[in-house]
């Protein structure tokens, strides 16, 4: 891979992702790198090869911004973009499900209220209907002890 495609390759990914001056701002960053390395008797493959994978170290941008909450659109997830400018498709099959983690406290805390809440309905059922079932009762305890009689 050239210094060209390296450039463009990370520059489409950065950009799918961060705001432009944040984009920009990488940017300048490494081709100030690639000049400095070549300035100092690197080939430009040899700098590709110490950087790695301009995609991987575009989401590694994209994570250090999202951390230091600037960027843009970073909310999103990482947005790939292959090399001809194509974006990734977002299917539900391929995409890795997003998952919420609640800490186990605030579990326990919600199944308490819960268990509060449920028994709250209940006993205002009981005492809504509580004027009904005790003269009810009465009525059927009298016409018991009757019939035995």
């Amino acid at each position: 891979m050239t210094r060209t495609e390296f450039m463009d390759t990370l520059q489409k990914t950065l950009a799918g992702s961060l705001n432009s001056s944040t984009v920009n701002e990488n940017m300048r960053y490494y081709q100030e790198y690639f000049d400095t390395q070549i300035r100092m008797g690197k080939s430009e493959a040899e700098v590709v090869g110490e950087l790695g994978n301009p995609r991987l170290l575009a989401k590694t941008i994209i994570e250090a911004a999202k951390r230091e909450g600037r960027g843009g659109s970073v909310d999103a997830e990482y947005d790939e973009i292959y090399e001809d400018g194509r974006q990734a498709q977002n299917d539900s099959d391929n995409a890795p499900a997003k998952t919420f983690h609640m800490p186990g406290w605030l579990i326990a805390v919600l199944v308490v209220l819960i268990f509060f809440v449920i028994i709250k309905i209940i006993g205002s059922v009981i005492v809504a209907f509580l004027p009904v079932l005790i003269p009810a009762a009465c009525v059927f305890m009298v016409f018991r002890f009757l019939q035995k009689r």
